[in-house]
């Protein structure tokens, strides 16, 4: 047998035998993790959502979070702007739920490269309770949430809290494919890393921490010039002697009817910052795509080798469906036929991670360095 087809092969066989270990990471922290609301333990929270333009389903993610089922909360949205139109659709949710505490801030200044935590950074001026969520504007939360995040924080060694999150309601081809690729090898992967290399995986999407936890870091301001200010946090607070945890509670968050570019200059900048944070980590990632494997393995001259190819790549695409959580978000079969399309976008996304320094965010090109500084705008 050539090389190729034997590298192919062992490939193969890899990716299978990781994704397994993924899964089962993924069954463990949710094994792991507490299922309920801890009995008399509710202190209130404040609930930060910086928000910067009209995100999917945007009305109905911010609705979930005024029917919490939770004693004591405040929401506070964070704008550049009160041109902003998230600012009317925000607005008109808060005005629905009057016995809410809604805080709206305006702030257009811009100390750092990262918009985001210059918002987060104004909005904290105003919380008021020692617990304080950040999360974005897409993101979709059950009654429940909330109780079952604080639960953590029953163990006082614990600083923060982070979510494993999933894609919900795709309709185009581009939202399918990414929903794919979030939920059927990010989300594995995350709970991979966090549970298996116990490494402060942190995924920015929902974050509970202490404003004791975020103080002993210096406060979420010092990484105001930094793209990854979510997993750098972790590693922070991690640093500063606290716990940090990775819960299993899914987060919803709405991928609908993206665009194709979109949705490809949002993973091409997470991978770039993937490579920037993971180092010899970040080579894992080729295991991603089974499918490239599956190709050199089918150079093999010989008809067994390419039959357990087949066998092999048949595994590895079998347990991410039979693995997928049921329900709202779930990768199910009528998904299995883009996963072709969608290995080939991984592999890309790969390689992509590699190349170039510069990035688009929300509109503003960003070039970025180590650990993902932000070093300037990209001209």
């Amino acid at each position: 047998m050539n090389a190729v087809a034997t590298i192919g092969l062992a490939g193969l066989a890899l990716s299978a035998a990781v994704y397994a270990l993924s899964v089962a990471a993924r069954a463990r922290l949710r094994r792991s993790g507490p299922r309920a609301a801890v009995p008399g333990f509710a202190p209130p929270v404040s609930i930060v959502k910086p928000l910067c333009g009209i995100d999917e389903e945007l009305a109905e993610n911010l609705e979930s979070f005024y029917r919490l089922d939770y004693e004591a909360y405040e929401v506070i949205f964070s704008f550049a702007s009160g041109d902003d139109p998230a600012y009317r659709v925000a607005r008109a949710v808060a005005d629905r739920h009057p016995g809410v505490r809604s805080i709206f801030v305006f702030d257009a200044r811009e100390p750092g490269g990262n918009a985001k935590v210059n918002r987060l950074a104004a909005a904290l001026r105003f919380a008021r309770h020692r617990l304080v969520l950040f999360s974005d504007g897409n993101v979709r939360v059950r009654p429940d949430f909330l109780g079952r995040a604080v639960a953590f924080f029953a163990d006082p060694s614990v600083g923060l809290v982070s979510h494993l999150f999933r894609a919900a309601g795709p309709v185009s081809l581009a939202s399918r494919l990414e929903a794919s690729y979030l939920n059927g090898c990010l989300q594995p992967g995350t709970a991979l890393v966090a549970g298996l290399l116990d490494l402060p995986c942190v995924v920015g999407k929902s974050i509970l921490v202490s404003q004791r936890a975020l103080q002993a870091t210096g406060g979420i301001a010092v990484l105001r010039d930094y793209l990854a200010e979510d997993f750098l946090l972790g590693r922070a607070v991690r640093r500063a002697g606290y716990r940090v945890a990775l819960s299993a509670d899914d987060l919803d968050t709405t991928e609908v009817r993206k665009r194709a570019r979109p949705v490809w200059e949002r993973h091409r900048r997470w991978a770039m910052m993937r490579r920037r944070l993971g180092g010899p980590l970040y080579a894992g990632e080729l295991l991603a795509s089974p499918l490239l494997w599956f190709a050199a393995a089918m150079a093999a001259p010989s008809a067994g080798a390419r039959v357990a190819a087949g066998a092999l790549l048949a595994l590895r695409w079998g347990i991410e469906l039979f693995s997928a959580p049921r329900g709202s978000g779930a990768l199910s079969w009528r998904d299995a036929a883009v996963l072709p399309l969608r290995d080939l976008g991984a592999a890309a996304v790969f390689w992509a991670g590699l190349l170039g320094r510069g990035v688009a965010w929300r509109g503003r090109p960003l070039v970025i360095g180590k650990e993902t500084r932000i070093l300037r705008k990209a001209a």
